[in-house]
């Protein structure tokens, strides 16, 4: 494995081509503030004496040779890209990102200058990040060469995510879901270090315990396969985001042989048998994240849900859309129909899922229902449904805290519990304050939800076949 800590764990940053004017050359620095880097910063661009209160040099050549210089951004054109790496090889710089495009993206000319870089890199032993790309941040060490403005409220965790495309990892620091993350990294061309290198270092990094990948094409599928089967090994979920179906769609429409109509089915079972998760687009991506960021610990032990809403329609969209999925709807044991009997009204049905509205108190029915369903031994996981949006009254957030106590409650059964608001676009915070202290994910949209639930059973199921 590459140790890529000179890239993503610099104590000391060179930035080449830092500016006061607004773009990459002042966000890179502007984020390294936000962040709370402690590190050392070297802005470089011969037109300044002094940048953002850092002392500001000509050239990498005319910074102090005690200056030990771990990582350098380059913020220039790609043109100049390669000549600053070559002065980073001389000092002996091993960690290196370019924003730049114009490489092997657009065309035979940018192909030779990767080539080139890529050449560079190898015998000066600088891992590159890029180019291409919007760079990475590195929230748990408060550092990173991220080119894009960072919002002071991104959130801290577990997750982290590798992504060859810089839109989407904007997409994903900025989509507001709650996610804590660990590290965000837009690899690009993937010239020097590819996805295989990042999802190996990724997995032996304590502080990633999810990590979700956006992946348009794999270069080098031993190391990639070998990375994937160490995090299945080590109990570390890795997420997909597998693009290029219409692509080769295309291709065989073109080649008239078939000769590629497996190709995308072949990936998605290899996948399959080292346990990734594939995912289909950007939601589903964020709403697993979540499921397994807060279940990871505790994942079902079956397949078996014990699933109550407050709504027999709402039970009607539930049901409907778990068809196909690996969701069984335990049926409840005789004891547990004759203490519910008991609970609700004579009108309301006893079944799974369950209509815990009975006669609309909250504050006794449900918590007593839930807790009915967390005894059952068929019950592997407690789905509690439950739309949670922003802009609620006071009254109605009050009535729906009850329900995040109770489910909280129900999580002290040692099973996974998992909160869903069919409503995407945000949930109440009050709300969402009570189910993560419990640790509890709360999920946005029914079928995002209900896919996040089918990933959790089918990884837990993989990790039982593993033994």
């Amino acid at each position: 494995m590459k140790d890529l800590s000179p890239l993503l764990k610099p104590q000391t940053i060179a930035v080449v081509g830092a500016s006061e004017k607004f773009g990459a050359g002042s966000l890179v620095i502007d984020n390294l503030h936000t962040l709370g880097y402690q590190g050392n910063i070297v802005p470089i661009n011969p037109r300044y004496k002094e940048l953002f209160g850092h002392p500001c040099y000509p050239s990498l050549a005319e910074v102090p040779e005690q200056v030990k210089i771990d990582c350098v951004a380059i913020l220039l054109g790609f043109a100049q890209v390669n000549p600053v790496l070559e002065e980073a090889g001389r000092r002996g710089i091993r960690g290196a990102w370019a924003f730049a495009s114009g490489f092997a993206e657009t065309g035979v000319e940018g192909a030779k200058l990767q080539a080139e870089l890529k050449r560079i890199c190898s015998v000066n032993r600088i891992h590159f990040c890029g180019p291409n790309c919007v760079g990475y941040a590195n929230l748990q060490d408060r550092v990173g060469t991220y080119s894009a403005p960072i919002s002071p409220s991104l959130r801290k965790g577990g997750v982290s995510a590798v992504a060859q495309s810089g839109s989407v990892i904007l997409a994903l620091a900025n989509s507001n879901r709650g996610i804590g993350f660990n590290f965000l990294i837009s690899s690009g061309n993937e010239a020097v270090v590819d996805l295989a290198d990042y999802l190996e270092y990724l997995v032996e990094d304590e502080r990633t315990e999810v990590i979700i990948a956006f992946i348009e094409s794999i270069r080098r599928p031993e190391a990639f396969i070998r990375a994937c089967t160490k995090a299945a090994e080590v109990g570390k979920p890795i997420i997909a985001l597998k693009v290029g179906k219409s692509e080769i769609a295309r291709q065989v429409a073109l080649s008239h042989t078939g000769a590629l109509t497996g190709a995308d089915g072949i990936q998605g079972a290899l996948l399959k048998k080292m346990g990734v998760i594939r995912v289909d687009d950007l939601d589903q991506l964020l709403e697993t994240a979540e499921a397994f960021a807060r279940c990871r610990s505790r994942l079902p032990k079956g397949n078996g849900v014990g699933a109550i809403a407050v709504s027999g329609g709402e039970i009607g969209l539930i049901s409907d859309l778990a068809e196909g999925l690996s969701l069984r709807f335990a049926p409840l044991s005789a004891g547990a129909r004759k203490e519910l009997r008991k609970r609700l009204p004579a009108f309301t049905a006893i079944a799974n899922p369950l209509d815990g509205w009975g006669s609309g108190d909250l504050v006794e029915t449900y918590p007593a229902c839930l807790e009915v369903l967390a005894k059952e031994e068929d019950v592997d996981l407690i789905l509690v449904s439950q739309d949670s949006p922003p802009g609620m009254a006071e009254k109605q957030i009050k009535q729906y805290a009850d329900v995040a106590r109770a489910a909280v409650r129900a999580a002290g059964s040692g099973k996974p519990v998992v909160a869903i608001s069919h409503v995407s676009g945000g949930v109440d915070s009050t709300i969402r304050g009570i189910l993560e202290q419990g640790n509890i994910p709360f999920l946005q949209g029914t079928r995002e939800g209900l896919l996040a639930l089918h990933h959790l059973i089918e990884y837990a199921r993989f990790q039982r076949n593993r033994m």
